[in-house]
């Protein structure tokens, strides 16, 4: 598939073919779609405590609940898998295989971020991934650049690890589902890495605690749509 030529009506005809994964919540699923597409990145993104690891979690197992291996590339340290357990076992799924189809790698730094993507065709268990989680995205980009001396050089390292996924992800059609911060605006919460993220990402959902709920509100449709998502993004 690579450096070879296709025409827009094929292009649209592979990425038709790319299969939808659920998140979990049939309300988030509708909001994006049907779910995170294959070929596709979709990018959730809130505050601390907005439900967006729980749901990248439930994704993981749902997909390794049907057969499938997802990869997730946690930054946070955030990754429990005694909670991707209790997730299955409140849904009364088969819980044997369901954690040895995620494969799981913590990553530090930007250099091991991006080589674990860079890399993921190659390695035996996770060239079959048909989910790939990072949580979070931005975290290690952020520690390394900071402040706004660095601002150049931390957009033009996201340019290019965001640009490798999106390649990825159409070649291989996997579905991506990143998280991400996000810094206190004046009127709306704004994803940490802004343009530049937002430019690479096929769909941008802006999680938020409402009660004990979340809204789910789609950024990149221009529409703002609004979903409840549910209690700690199930439904």
């Amino acid at each position: 598939m690579s450096g070879s030529v296709e025409s827009a009506a094929e292009a649209m005809r592979r990425l038709a073919s790319f299969a939808n994964l659920s998140t979990g919540s049939k309300n988030l699923d509708a909001l994006l779609g049907g779910g995170c597409r294959g070929g596709t990145i979709t990018l959730l993104y809130g505050r601390s405590n907005s439900g967006k690891t729980q749901v990248a979690m439930q994704a993981a197992m749902l997909c390794a609940q049907a057969g499938r291996t997802s990869l997730f590339v946690d930054t946070e340290g955030s990754f429990r898998p005694e909670r991707v357990e209790e997730m299955a076992g409140a849904r009364k799924l088969e819980q044997s295989g369901i954690l040895n189809r995620i494969v799981y790698v913590r990553c530090d730094s930007v250099s091991e971020q991006m080589e674990t993507i860079r890399m993921m065709p190659t390695r035996g268990a996770t060239a079959p991934a048909a989910l790939v989680i990072v949580d979070t995205l931005t975290r290690n980009f952020s520690l390394e650049f900071p402040g706004r001396s660095n601002l150049s050089s931390r957009q033009e390292a996201l340019n290019v690890h965001l640009s490798e996924m999106a390649r990825d992800a159409y070649i291989n059609g996997r579905a991506y589902l990143l998280t991400n911060r996000v810094t206190f605006g004046n009127q709306q919460d704004v994803g940490i890495g802004g343009r530049t993220v937002e430019q690479l990402v096929h769909r941008s959902v802006l999680l938020e605690r409402e009660g004990g709920s979340l809204k789910a509100t789609d950024i990149g449709s221009g529409r703002h749509t609004l979903a409840v998502v549910g209690v700690a993004g199930v439904d």
